[in-house]
């Protein structure tokens, strides 16, 4: 992480939840921080969770939340690294979030923490890395923009050099055993009544407000009779403030109908679905008139028995400790109401409570923490929440993590149980329970192939057990061959498959100093064709590790050279046509250029040498790639008076270091003959 960090100004953590990111992160601080406070964003409900642990450790801190960078209240601390935790909550650049606190990232160092960097496409970690790290951050490596890669949902062997994630030893954390349950045929028609109930509302003319309006009344009945009933009453609200807004000639404005939805952050993919240049809020009003007779088929489904409560009544009469996860408030109070005694425990955002006895929420989460002591008293063994506690929170008592409902996203329910499989967990193995949706609301909203989808993504960028092809193996081998003597040089390995194995450097040369800047290891065939794919490059370590090696004859050491040009050309052509290459075409750094260059030529006639350097320096910034933070700066700087440009571009980040040459050097070279 440190050499990410230093190398590439920004890195990511990508552990698995529960693996101990917090202590990695902080012994990053400890070593970048220097006796200045590292700067901590996480969210607010983790705020004390962060200041013990760095306490504890001796690490000084400051923290902020995310809450408060939403409402532009970023920490006074403006210099030194910091790192933000459950970063995927920056994965979108539209947010006031984002928009806040990338121009206050620029020229720190920046630590990314999250078990869940891909929640609904790639760029979701396109843009947390860009948060630290410039576009053009791989160049030398063969990438030549991040936005580019992941744009286009590819990966790239090169990002493990920003990403940096290791599995959990076996053992210190406890196993998932996974349980199904599939609701019974009298649970599958009533959905399907349900189902046919809502139906009967028009919801809206435009296709993308009706489908979000449905999809959210769906996604409620998905979860229990009060929360289907709840939602009802809130549309009824928004179709008599749609009204109100009508009778005045106004337009129902954006911000009533997201109200709406609740604060379902995973549905931000739904917003799409409303069309361009369209209003979205055009609701059909026509549907007053039907709502009530909908509000009575939901008043009459909840006097009906509930299938799905009493399996998890059953389930829970083990007692063993479990935490149950709902996507509505609704139904966290209908369950605590429902199930048993003895009463349960519930946590839903802010408010908390035992039964029906309100209970500060710290206290709560509490009793599920391992480190309550020998002669704590005893406390509840079953745990409602809502996803509020699903990131972040150390609740290592539960050995059973219940997905009541279903979310939309696999970090979601990642995160839900990693709030019980994780270090210092009090079992040996956590049961993970899944409650199926019944099959008329699987046909009507795919819960389970969208979370099979999304599942896919995270591999596509390196990560996850699926991702380790792309980059992760190069460190296994590593590893593996950590205790053999290492030699740089060549050697022939006689026997097997015909080839040349190569490994080389790219180094940066600049005056009195240098810089590494990518490596490589290759499988180049006889014929030319080459390789950087694992199961190739790692079978042909395989067989050197095993064969006997020999000093290679000048004859055939020429031979194989020739082979290796051809690959380093290609990289080197990479990084140095990528090195100085504007990234690209984007209008914002087509006009800054122009204005620069115009200075410059202004300021050679008056032979102002400050002025020209200072123009020379910035349109060196501008043509090379950026971070998020960078980006924000070149917008304002494009807005700016003649004065106010004068001034500001003198305040620009400082250019990178420029190189006389990039060299390639080889680190070694394997010639596999036949024997």
């Amino acid at each position: 992480m440190l050499h990410a960090v230093r190398r590439f100004g920004g890195a990511l953590l990508a552990d698995p939840v529960g693996s101990g990111k917090t202590y990695v992160a902080l012994a990053v601080a400890a070593a970048l921080g220097r006796g200045r406070p590292t700067t901590c964003l996480v969210p607010a409900t983790l705020v004390e969770q962060w200041t013990s642990a760095a306490r504890a450790l001796g690490v000084e801190i400051a923290t902020g939340s995310h809450q408060s960078v939403s409402r532009g209240h970023l920490p006074a601390v403006r210099r030194g690294p910091v790192i933000i935790d459950e970063s995927h909550h920056f994965r979108n650049p539209t947010t006031w979030r984002y928009r806040n606190t990338a121009p206050w990232l620029v020229g720190r160092p920046i630590l990314l923490v999250t078990a869940t960097p891909v929640v609904n496409r790639l760029d979701d970690l396109l843009h947390q890395l860009l948060l630290g790290v410039r576009d053009d951050a791989l160049a030398p490596y063969g990438v030549g923009s991040l936005k580019v890669l992941l744009g286009r949902g590819s990966g790239s062997p090169a990002l493990g050099e920003l990403v940096v994630e290791t599995s959990c030893p076996e053992g210190l954390r406890p196993e998932r055993r996974g349980v199904g349950i599939t609701p019974d045929p009298s649970e599958c028609e009533a959905a399907a009544e349900t189902l046919a109930s809502i139906d009967k509302l028009r919801l809206s003319r435009v296709p993308g407000t009706e489908a979000l309006v449905r999809t959210v009344l769906r996604r409620a009945a998905a979860s229990s009779p009060p929360a289907l009933t709840a939602a009802l009453r809130r549309y009824r609200n928004l179709l008599m403030h749609a009204r109100d807004a009508a009778l005045t000639g106004r337009p129902l404005e954006r911000s009533a109908l997201r109200r709406f939805t609740g604060r379902l952050e995973d549905q931000l993919v739904l917003w799409e679905l409303m069309p361009a240049g369209e209003d979205p809020n055009d609701l059909e009003l026509d549907d007053l008139d039907r709502i009530e007779e909908v509000l009575r088929d939901a008043a009459r489904a909840e006097e009906q028995p509930d299938g799905k409560m009493q399996r998890l009544r059953s389930l829970l009469a083990d007692g063993r400790p479990t935490l149950v996860f709902t996507s509505r408030r609704e139904t966290v109070r209908y369950l605590r109401d429902r199930l048993g005694p003895p009463p349960l425990a519930w946590c839903t955002g802010a408010r908390a409570g035992f039964g029906h006895s309100p209970v500060p929420r710290e206290n709560v989460l509490g009793w599920f923490r391992a480190d309550r002591g020998e002669r704590a008293p005893p406390g509840p063994r079953h745990l409602l929440v809502t996803d509020v506690a699903a990131e972040g929170l150390d609740l290592q008592r539960a050995g059973r993590v219940v997905h009541y409902d279903l979310p939309w996203t696999p970090m979601r329910m990642e995160q839900r149980e990693g709030r019980a499989v994780r270090l210092g967990s009090a079992h040996r193995e956590v049961e993970v329970v899944v409650f199926r949706p019944p099959s008329a609301i699987e046909r009507a909203l795919r819960i389970t192939q969208t979370l099979a989808a999304k599942a896919r993504l995270p591999a596509m960028a390196g990560l996850g057990a699926a991702g380790r092809g792309l980059w992760r193996w190069r460190s296994e081998l590593a590893e593996a061959y950590r205790e053999g003597e290492a030699a740089a040089g060549t050697a022939v390995i006689a026997g097997g498959k015909q080839g040349v194995l190569v490994g080389f450097e790219l180094f940066g040369v600049g005056p009195g100093a240098e810089s590494r800047l990518a490596s490589a290891l290759i499988w180049i065939e006889p014929d030319g064709t080459w390789t950087d794919e694992e199961q190739v490059v790692a079978a042909r370590l395989a067989d050197a590790a095993t064969a006997e090696a020999t000093a290679p004859e000048s004859a055939r050491l020429g031979e194989a050279l020739s082979l290796v040009a051809a690959p380093v050309r290609s990289r080197l052509a990479l990084a140095r046509g990528s090195r100085w290459a504007a990234p690209a075409a984007d209008p914002l750094v087509h006009r800054l250029s122009l204005r620069l260059h115009q200075g410059i030529r202004e300021a050679a006639r008056r032979r102002d040498l400050a002025t020209l350097a200072d123009l020379e320096e910035a349109l060196a910034f501008v043509g090379r790639g950026h971070t998020a933070g960078e980006s924000a700066t070149m917008g304002r700087l494009a807005a700016m008076t003649a004065g106010e440009f004068a001034r500001e571009v003198r305040r620009l980040p400082p250019p990178e270091p420029r190189y006389d040459a990039i060299e390639a050097r080889l680190g070694g070279l394997l010639l596999f003959v036949s024997g």
